[in-house]
């Protein structure tokens, strides 16, 4: 690819090999750039396609006059999300989170809070994310030295949750509606608490958001193996029947009656759980 010109350090307009106009973006791709030059490929993290839904004028809009700085940060929050998150994310990200964070950052100087509402489902149900959005705080801090809230955490997670490649992630109110609900029957039912930081309780956590994914998203696992339900059912009959109060809990509020496997996967996650306390 070659060089058209040069948004900054990290942003270039480039022509590809078969002449079309593009966006790349990538840490230090326009470094020492300018027109005509080669697009290195070592560089490039994305590019947006004149010919890809719009994408490619969504970016160079986006990208126009951003400063260095704040374009590095959002690299470095999709260069963590994708290491650390296990799925590809979409590339529409570094647009809205410029966008986001740019609008953060201007509230902030004007004393303007937003509250979000879902900071405590995030940080409890969705750490990895919310992690990578403590440390893009404390990127902006550093960078550009001014303190964003913890909510701006919440809301950087929120748009790596939402940037899910496929497009499949459910609405994410509605999801952790559905963990807590479980999560609530589990604890009143052997009157215990969680210990949070467990691995135990994380993989638990892990399981009911794909379990309400599925749910939402009206999806079903089935083996067909009863056998093997029929032997964590008699192994496992106090978490079972936990299992079954949950059962009775989706049929009510959702109309659907959990497969047998999901009632198996449901106790042993219950039993570990329950165990490690």
């Amino acid at each position: 690819m070659r060089i058209q010109r040069v948004l900054n350090n990290n942003v270039v307009v480039a022509h590809d090999f078969s002449g079309k106009e593009c966006v790349v973006i990538g840490k230090g791709v326009g470094f020492n750039k300018k027109s005509s030059d080669l697009v290195d490929d070592a560089c490039i993290q994305k590019i947006f396609r004149l010919d890809e839904e719009n994408s490619f004028g969504k970016a160079n809009d986006a990208f126009q006059d951003v400063p260095e700085a704040l374009f590095d940060i959002v690299l470095e929050i999709v260069k963590q999300a994708t290491t650390r998150l296990d799925r590809k994310i979409h590339k529409s990200v570094y647009a809205s989170l410029l966008d986001h964070i740019s609008f953060a950052i201007e509230r902030t100087k004007q004393g303007v809070h937003v509250r979000n509402m879902l900071l405590w489902d995030i940080k409890r149900l969705y750490r990895n994310e919310f992690i990578i959005g403590v440390s893009a705080l404390a990127n902006i801090k550093q960078k550009l030295n001014i303190e964003l809230a913890e909510d701006e955490a919440g809301f950087i997670a929120l748009h790596l949750l939402n940037s899910q490649k496929d497009g499949t992630m459910p609405d994410i109110e509605n999801v952790s509606k559905v963990i807590q609900d479980i999560l609530n029957i589990v604890k009143y039912h052997f009157n215990i608490e969680y210990e949070e930081e467990s691995i135990n309780f994380q993989r638990f956590v892990t399981h009911l958001k794909f379990f309400s994914h599925r749910l939402l998203s009206n999806t079903y696992v089935a083996t067909n193996d009863n056998s093997l339900h029929d032997i964590v059912a008699e192994k496992y009959a106090v978490s079972y029947a936990c299992a079954k109060k949950i059962d009775k809990f989706i049929e009510h509020d959702y109309g659907r009656a959990l497969t047998d496997d999901e009632m198996m996967f449901l106790s042993i996650h219950i039993e570990h759980v329950r165990k490690s306390i």
